[in-house]
């Protein structure tokens, strides 16, 4: 019925040149923009841009970057008056509509309405339907973003990095990366391969100087870090060149001989890029860690 539905809908747009069509549910949704492309399909991510804004024109959302969102015209499960809406869309259209804060918070985010709005009070809505992707196509999209997204924030951090060293006459040596790095003591042991287990002392801290880990004891003492939780303190072990520690580690530690000791220099897109870690590691901060490998094992 549903199906029968829009095929109805859409025929009635072509033949009388309307701008507007109502849902089952009586929502009548303007037309900003008709494209010409495809339905949604379930199997398939649909990319939407959505804005919506309080009756007080207080802004709500206004996502910079599409939404992904998996779309089934033929659920029959309620999943509110939004996605009824979604489901009549095809790829180029851009629409607006609105929708009672109740039926939104109620049925489609079934979270509590905040108290600051009324259930009856209108949420206005402008959502442009941008493309649909097979899942693999839009990973290829998120990691393509991601990467330009790093190589842009390379070249800021190399700059701060470049006055930071600059100004303290650090000589650091740098990789192809971005990755700095100062070899302060030279162990004479074997280089570290790919899969072995490396176990490392480490100091780390932000490049304004808030440490945030140590897992030497009284180093996290002196600087206000010990958890108790955490005796014994010793060395961190891992697989070399596993993804199991940031690519700044998995890098540095391979540069150094068992029993050498080292301060890496790390950009942001190295560390934990563009997301908070925690209060201390913010987005695209640049790490710093004084690290020993004390042991390499098969």
């Amino acid at each position: 019925m549903k199906k029968l539905g829009y095929i109805i809908i859409a025929l009635v747009f072509a033949a009388c040149g309307s701008n507007t069509f109502q849902t089952e549910a009586g929502t009548t949704v303007t037309y900003l923009k008709k494209g010409n492309g495809e339905a949604p399909v379930d199997s398939l991510v649909s990319m939407f841009r959505i804005k919506y804004t309080t009756e007080e024109g207080e802004v709500m959302m206004d996502a910079d970057e599409p939404m992904p969102l998996k779309i089934d015209p033929e659920n029959q499960i309620d999943q509110g008056e939004l996605f009824n809406v979604l489901t009549q869309l095809t790829t180029g259209d851009s629409v607006e509509f609105a929708l009672t804060a109740s039926e939104l918070f109620e049925k489609t985010f079934r979270a509590p309405r905040p108290d600051s709005i009324a259930a009856d009070s209108k949420i206005q809505f402008q959502i442009a339907y941008v493309d649909q992707l097979t899942e693999e196509g839009y990973y290829e999209m998120v990691a393509k973003k991601a990467e330009e997204a790093a190589a842009k924030q390379i070249i800021i951090d190399t700059e701060i990095l470049d006055n930071y060293l600059a100004e303290n006459d650090i000589d650091a040596q740098q990789t192809e990366s971005g990755l700095r790095y100062v070899i302060t003591e030279e162990g004479n042991g074997p280089k570290p391969e790919v899969g072995q287990k490396v176990s490392v002392n480490y100091t780390g801290w932000v490049l304004n100087g808030d440490y945030f880990d140590s897992s030497n004891k009284d180093v996290a003492m002196e600087k206000g870090l010990y958890d108790e939780r955490r005796e014994p303190y010793q060395p961190y072990t891992f697989p070399l060149g596993q993804g199991q520690v940031i690519k700044g580690w998995d890098e540095g530690i391979a540069l150094l001989n068992e029993g050498s000791k080292a301060r890496l220099y790390i950009p942001s897109p190295l560390g934990y890029g563009s997301r908070d870690r925690s209060p201390i590691i913010r987005a695209n901060s640049i790490l710093v860690f004084d690290v020993e490998l004390v042991e390499v094992a098969d």
